[in-house]
Formats: structure tokens, C-alpha cells, sequence
């Protein structure tokens, strides 16, 4: 007998609730169980398509995902995922073929096309994305998303000038007010406007003071203005921290314990590109939350919670710091992740837009000459807007070592061109009450 509608979503949230612990083998056995009785919804099959692209059963995902655009052929969920799995297998800018042939089909339809030049901006694109945009905009002059998302790649493009005026017209227009004045700031900043974008985020962090992307706007702003805040807003000395993990007595120490948590890892890297709209370039991502039930993994999870409450027990709870005032006794973490950077690779400068505390923790490295040149390091200051600010705080990294920091600070690494990979893994903290 078919459950009903309510019946099932409680069952859809369960095995995302799973995945979300980590649970994925039991998380994608629920997902196909759904869809065994019925495939009755675009999200459903979504869900079970990225499951089991995340299974490594990538051309039963794309077969699933293109017979669910048979069915809903506008469905920006399923196209999205359709062209991130072509993405991750090499298609390059083919991967977005099926998307861009529903916009030729529907052309009214003009998500579609904000969903594609999004995509396409993401994958190294931008002139494409314009060209789409541009398109959207003629049919579309008064659409505040259209107005926003041709001045973002206008910016991408280094034509920040023309960004500016698209995106102030954006935001009369916006449904959502706070996202448009804050779509303005980059822009501002690479145009030479530090005090106006400092002032749109002094506003808009007033009503949201933990929002971490407008935490690293506003660093940015007032390095740019000189502004003595600057350096207690970024404090590296104090809120950059170091561990060295301590294994459990049966590993041996860490050296066995690295090279377990490796070859657990390793299993995870199956793709053979970058995830979209992530800040690693030459290398692979794992795209979902550690696997919790590999024995391994629980042990380094359970290696995290003394230097996690060690950097907590630091902060002071009685300060209007954005990072010391969310102290609470006890956290969660929010995402767990793993990169393996090949010679060449490395991450362009970037925020962690859902965390508080983030992290890096190295489990094998290359082998690097020491000349100096910090190749690949962890550096700290460099902002993702390109507007000439250079790097202030470096850590060196040591198989073994846990990185702690805040969420808002700047932060990639730099190049390595030899050796072999560099594998890390890593997570996201935030108050859990």
C-alpha cells in the first residue's frame, strides 16, 4: 500500500537527517526505498540522484537524472545536478548542454537561465554566463535578480564600473532587500568605494551580526580605510590556533593514524574535477559529510573534541567580539569535508559562509623543498575581492596538525608545483545552543 504525502516527506527528511550524520549507506537505502514505491517529485529523485553520485554509481545517477527531466524538464534542481555530475566526470563547458537546450526550448522560462549562468560563472564561464544574462535581461529589464546577476559577472569580468550601476538598480527592485545591498559591496570595493561598502555592512550586520560573509566584507572595508577596527576584527595571533591531534593508543600514533584516516579518505576522491562553486583548483573535493560510521572517521571526529573545547575555553563570553560573544558550552559541528590538492592545485581565498570556527587538518603532504617560497601553506588576509590586499599570517603545514580559525577569516593557500598530493580534511564548528 502507497503511504501518503506526509507519510513520505517525514521519510525524505529521515534520510537526509542521515546523510547529514553521516550516515550514508543507510541514507541512501531509505532514498531508494522511496523511490521504489514511487518517484512522485523532482526533490526526491534529486536527493537520490546526488546519493548516488556521492556512491560512486555516477552513470545510474545521470541515467535517473535524465529520465526526471523527462518529466519535469524545468526543474532547476534536477538540471543543476545533472550538469554538476557531468562537470565532476571532465565534460567541461558541455556540462551545461542539457540546461542550455531547455532555455532554447523554454524560453519564458527564465530561471533556467539565471540557474545556467550561475553554473557556467562558477565553472570559469563568466563571458558565457553574459551572454545568457544579457539575453534574460532584454526580456526581463526590471528583474532585480537579472539586474544582480549580470553585475556580478560584469565584476568577475573586471568590468566592476558597469557592475556598480547594475546592481544599484538592483536594489529598489529587490524582493529582498539585504541580499541586494549586499550583492553591491564587492563591487564597491574594487571600485575604490571602501567607505560606502563598510557602511552597507555596518547596516546590514546590525541585523545580522553572525553572518560570516559580511564579516569578511567588512574586514576588507576597514583594512582598505586603515581602520585601527581592522586589527581586532582579524586578530591572527590570537585566533589562529594550532593542535597536534592525539590518536587513540591501538593507531600506534599518528603516522599509523594518518595513514588509516588516507586510505579511508582517498576512497572518497573518485571525481575527476572540482565541485562547483568550490575554492579548490586543481584537485578534488569530497562533496558531502564524512563518512561517521567508517571507524577511522568516528576516531578523528572524537580527536576534535579537546582541542574544539580548548579553543573555546580561550574566548572571552563577555566580549562584543563576533567571535568570543557566541561561546556556549557546547558546539556541533555543521559540515565535514576532505581535498586533495595535486601539484599545481591549490585554494583561491575564501570565507566559510556557514561555520564559526573552521579548520584545516593535514593528513599527508608533498614533499616540498624548503626555498622559502611557503609552498603549500595556509595563508590568512588575502581577500577573495581582488582589490591588491596581499596575505598577513601564514601557517605551515605538518602532517598531524589541526588548524583552528574563524569562519570569516579570508583564507587559502599557496601553490605547490611539486611532490605528491596534498590531502587534508576538514570541518565547521558553530555553537550548538
Amino acid at each position: 500500500m502507497q503511504q501518503s504525502p506526509d507519510s513520505r516527506r517525514l521519510r525524505l527528511q529521515h534520510a537526509l537527517d542521515l546523510e547529514q550524520a553521516g550516515r550514508a549507506r543507510d541514507s541512501l537505502a531509505e532514498l531508494e526505498a522511496l523511490a521504489a514505491e514511487s518517484r512522485d517529485s523532482p526533490e526526491l529523485l534529486a536527493h537520490l540522484g546526488r546519493a548516488l553520485g556521492f556512491a560512486n554509481r555516477v552513470a545510474e545517477a545521470e541515467g535517473l537524472l535524465v529520465d526526471a527531466l523527462s518529466t519535469w524538464p524545468i526543474d532547476v534542481r534536477l538540471h543543476s545536478l545533472l550538469a554538476e555530475m557531468r562537470w565532476q566526470r571532465g565534460a567541461g563547458g558541455a556540462a551545461t548542454a542539457a540546461l542550455e537546450q531547455a532555455i532554447e526550448d523554454y524560453p519564458a522560462e527564465l530561471q533556467l537561465r539565471l540557474v545556467a549562468a550561475d553554473l557556467l560563472r562558477s565553472m570559469g564561464f563568466p563571458a558565457r554566463a553574459l551572454r545568457i544574462l544579457e539575453d534574460g535581461l532584454a526580456r526581463a529589464p526590471d528583474s532585480a535578480a537579472f539586474l544582480t546577476s549580470t553585475g556580478v559577472v560584469l565584476d568577475e569580468l573586471d568590468r566592476s564600473v558597469e557592475a556598480v550601476e547594475l546592481l544599484r538598480a538592483a536594489i529598489p527592485r529587490a524582493r529582498h532587500l539585504a541580499q541586494a545591498q549586499r550583492n553591491l559591496v564587492p563591487a564597491l570595493l574594487r571600485t575604490g568605494a571602501p567607505a560606502e561598502a563598510l557602511a552597507i555592512c555596518e547596516a546590514l550586520l546590525s541585523a545580522a551580526p553572525d553572518d560570516q560573509m559580511l564579516l569578511a566584507y567588512r574586514s576588507t572595508a576597514l583594512r582598505l580605510e586603515s581602520d585601527a577596527a581592522y586589527s581586532r576584527l582579524c586578530d591572527y595571533a590570537r585566533l589562529v590556533r594550532t593542535y597536534a591531534l592525539d590518536p587513540p593508543p591501538a593507531y600506534g600514533g599518528i603516522e599509523r593514524f594518518n595513514e588509516a584516516l588516507a586510505r579511508t579518505l582517498t576512497v572518497l576522491h573518485h571525481t575527476t574535477h572540482r565541485p562547483i562553486a568550490q575554492s579548490l583548483r586543481g584537485g578534488t573535493q569530497t562533496g558531502r559529510n564524512l563518512p561517521a560510521d567508517e571507524p577511522v572517521v568516528a576516531d578523528f571526529f572524537a580527536m576534535l573534541d579537546a582541542p574544539i573545547r580548548d579553543y573555546i575555553a580561550r574566548l572571552d563570553a563577555t566580549s562584543t567580539h563576533p567571535v568570543d560573544r557566541r561561546k556556549r558550552a557546547s558546539h556541533r559541528l555543521s559540515g565535514s569535508w576532505s581535498v586533495l590538492l595535486s601539484p599545481g592545485g591549490y585554494h583561491v581565498d575564501h570565507v566559510h559562509p556557514q561555520g564559526w570556527l573552521s579548520s584545516a587538518y593535514y593528513v599527508d603532504l608533498p614533499r616540498i623543498a624548503s626555498d622559502g617560497a611557503r609552498a603549500a601553506w595556509l595563508k590568512f588576509g588575502e581577500p577573495g575581492v581582488k582589490v591588491g590586499l596581499p596575505p598577513e599570517h601564514f601557517v605551515e603545514p605538518n602532517a598531524g596538525l589541526l588548524v583552528l580559525f574563524p569562519s570569516y577569516f579570508w583564507h587559502g593557500t599557496v601553490p605547490f608545483h611539486e611532490g605528491g598530493g596534498r590531502l587534508t580534511a576538514a570541518f565547521d564548528v558553530i555553537p550548538a545552543n
